[in-house]
């Protein structure tokens, strides 16, 4: 890759200083991955030799070149593919450059220990599922952080750490969009023996490295797919239905994985053989067969369906693919709802944070009791602001709104307050938080993403999240149920025993009517408010 010249200069303060223009037609994308959308800068210590500088700014050009190149390769669907053992034999090739760069001069121990504390600690745990945070102990090897959408948010961080633009710079190598992610995710899988060798060599060991020898060798991959690729497809399908957040989120990690797996044969090239064998070879101990179904199967039928219906597909593989689930051992008498200790030992601890004065603590004080006498969702209480929070003729109720986040049916929902959560205070305390947020700070601003296929979690989702893990470390951690939804399902249970009308639970609930005719006469506030009348007070004692 030919680099063009960039001056290095001197500042004021004697820095040393370069700038590189980004060209207009990657900015927007440089600026996503990078944080920089006009220039690119290089700023180094003005002690830092001459001969150093200008060895650190040829490097920096070259990271700044490939970055660009990159970009424009992913854009056109341009570069090299990669198989994924040509990957990971790439990615041996990188391991020996990385090493051979550093190891004359490893410098101190510290600094390595630094760099893998960062690269554990500040990279890949942040990503952690919500799963793994409500029950870290299912997990203790952070198999999750192999997971695809786990994969994708690190590797700009990966690839910022591993040096991997000037690596590819160096080696003359361009990839296109799913050879650059296998190989980054191969770096990302030797960075930290890497950072653990060059440990052992800052503290004088230079004893033999067997780790070169486990990589396969490179050879020529194979000639790159034409067509749509699978990506192609899911961010088309984005793009023209706007499916919710949380919905792109979760099936990101699908197209991911496809696009990986079949970036030789693209879209058009996946046979309804292939696809059954890639959807079987999905489940394991970690990802259960229902998981596969409901999520991986689904969303690739779904979109290789749209796709097929809008003619940029001839066939849907997925159409015919099935996943048997074997029918789940139903061990508690219970069933999916809190058993009447569990829902006491968490009502309780609520009920300790007497004064809440930060958004968790208000969460942990109020979310519990509001989703238990409401039957409502979690992630539509977490999302709460104070404006919906409502007096309707005498009937405190809350308002549970699109506007405010997300909601299962997209639909405007008025739910009255039980009489209790009025008694406890809880008018009170919406009016000393105001018109904003009830349960995660509003007050700074959000660092959105501008990327549909890559949307930003949201914080009452977050706080959702918390909740969750904190009724976990209560005791309240049998996997079999849901930590903040187990509430919807004893509060159905709950009214059925109290002779609640179905359409009256379903109405305050939010569940979709069993038949078009049901649908017709929604009950009203006043309606809903009795029925919650008749609702039980829960003891804590």
């Amino acid at each position: 890759m030919a680099l063009r010249m960039i001056a290095l200069n001197r500042l004021p303060d004697n820095r040393w200083f370069a700038r590189k223009v980004i060209p207009e037609d990657v900015r927007e994308a440089y600026q996503r991955l990078y944080g920089h959308k006009r220039e690119a800068h290089l700023k180094l210590p003005a002690d830092t030799p001459r001969h150093e500088a200008k060895a650190r700014l040829g490097e920096w050009a070259a990271d700044v070149e490939t970055r660009i190149a990159t970009l424009r390769a992913q854009r056109n669907g341009e570069g090299q593919p990669l198989t994924k053992l040509n990957a990971i034999a790439l990615a041996g090739r990188w391991y020996t450059w990385f090493v051979k760069h550093h190891e004359g001069e490893p410098g101190k121990p510290k600094y390595w220990r630094d760099f893998s504390d960062h690269l554990v600690w500040n990279v890949i745990r942040p990503e952690a599922p919500d799963d793994y945070e409500e029950d870290p102990k299912t997990d203790p090897q952070w198999e999750w952080a192999k997971e695809p959408e786990v994969r994708g948010a690190v590797r700009p961080q990966i690839a910022e750490l591993g040096r991997v633009a000037t690596f590819l710079a160096g080696e003359g190598i361009a990839l296109n969009a799913a050879a650059y992610a296998l190989f980054v995710d191969a770096v990302s899988d030797n960075l930290l023996p890497a950072i653990t060798l060059l440990e052992k060599r800052a503290n004088g060991d230079y004893s033999h490295d067997e780790t070169p020898s486990t990589f396969p060798p490179y050879t020529d991959g194979p000639a790159r797919a034409s067509g749509v690729s699978c990506w192609d497809l899911f961010e088309a399908f984005v793009l023209a239905t706007k499916p919710a957040p949380k919905t792109v989120t979760r099936w990101r990690a699908v197209f991911l994985e496809m696009q990986r797996e079949f970036a030789e044969v693209g879209a058009e090239g996946i046979t309804e053989d292939a696809a059954r064998k890639w959807i079987q070879g999905l489940i394991f101990e970690k990802r259960q067969a229902i998981t596969v179904r409901e999520v991986w199967l689904s969303s690739s039928r779904r979109v290789f369906a749209w796709a097929r219906e809008h003619k940029r597909i001839r066939d849907n593989p997925f159409k015919e693919v099935k996943v048997d689930v074997r029918r789940k051992a139903q061990r508690r008498e219970d069933g999916r709802n809190f058993t009447a200790a569990e829902a006491r030992i968490i009502l309780k601890a609520s009920l300790g944070y007497e004064k809440p004065s930060t958004p968790t603590e208000r969460t942990r004080r109020w979310v519990p009791w509001l989703c238990a006498y409401s039957g409502a969702r979690s992630g539509e209480v977490t999302q709460l602001r104070g404006i919906d929070i409502e007096n309707r003729d005498g009937i405190n109720v809350m308002r549970i709104t699109p506007d405010a986040g997300t909601t299962k049916t997209s639909k405007v929902r008025i739910v009255p307050l039980h009489e209790h959560l009025i008694a406890q205070g809880f008018i009170e305390m919406v009016q000393s938080v105001g018109k904003g947020a009830l349960f995660y700070n509003d007050k700074t601003p959000q660092k959105v993403s501008n990327d549909p296929l890559k949307p930003t979690r949201s914080r009452a989702d977050t706080a959702r999240a918390h909740l969750g893990t904190w009724v976990r470390s209560l005791g309240v951690d049998d996997r079999d149920i849901g930590p903040n939804h187990a509430w919807r399902h004893l509060f159905k249970r709950i009214g059925d025993e109290v002779g609640m009308r179905e359409k009256m639970n379903d109405a305050i609930t939010g569940h979709t009517q069993a038949t078009e005719g049901r649908k017709y006469g929604a009950p009203s506030v006043q309606a809903m408010a009795e029925a919650l009348n008749k609702f039980p007070l829960y003891s804590v004692e």
